[in-house]
């Protein structure tokens, strides 16, 4: 699924670099990086798939749901049309429970997303606020292949011509639903850049 996930990526980046060199064509790209503390982070002790000692319906202390803080980083790029403001976008990030990078729990998050800009690309205001959502496919050390969903919204900065100071709230969801007391959900507020 790696390999699949990179490949995709490989095959959407000539067609989006040849769009940026034609200043007429009405779809626009952007790319972005962004680094980012967890704010909130959720992980479920209490499941009944899980340990013996979770499998009761009413759950003992140490299986209730604890949030606690952690990093998130990656990088994305989207293609946006010039005159309503809708785009289409992919992102590969890293989540991780805890500030190491080296966690047992952390996550692999590809997503693609729809996200819409409240004023058109067209009008190139210097600032763009918008919002996002779509499907994730999160992946790691403990975690199988699994689908969820991000949702989120922000401001690009324009400080320049083609550069931003990219804003975000992104809420990462659905994260191993049917896993061992694991990493199963976090928001973090984003810094990042973004280029077009």
């Amino acid at each position: 699924m790696k390999e699949l996930i990179f490949s995709t990526i490989l095959l959407l980046m000539p067609p989006t670099l040849a769009l940026a060199g034609n200043g007429d064509n009405p779809l626009q790209p952007q790319f972005y990086s962004f680094a980012a503390p967890i704010v909130s982070n959720t992980r479920y002790y209490f499941n009944f798939f899980a340990s013996p000692a979770c499998q009761t319906i009413t759950p003992p202390p140490n299986c209730s749901t604890t949030a606690r803080g952690g990093n998130n980083t990656g990088f994305g790029g989207e293609l946006l049309e010039h005159s309503s403001g809708l785009g289409v976008g992919i992102e590969l990030g890293y989540g991780g429970p805890n500030w190491s990078f080296n966690g047992n729990e952390a996550v692999g998050a590809g997503s693609v997303n729809l996200s819409y800009h409240f004023f058109s690309t067209h009008s190139r205001r210097r600032v763009d606020p918008f919002v996002s959502g779509g499907y994730s496919l999160y992946f790691g050390n403990r975690t199988e292949f699994q689908s969820g969903f991000n949702v989120g919204g922000g401001v690009n900065l324009w400080l320049a011509r083609h550069a931003a100071l990219r804003l975000e709230i992104r809420d990462q969801d659905g994260i191993n639903r049917y896993g061992y007391c694991q990493f199963t959900r976090f928001a973090a507020f984003r810094f990042g850049m973004t280029f077009r």
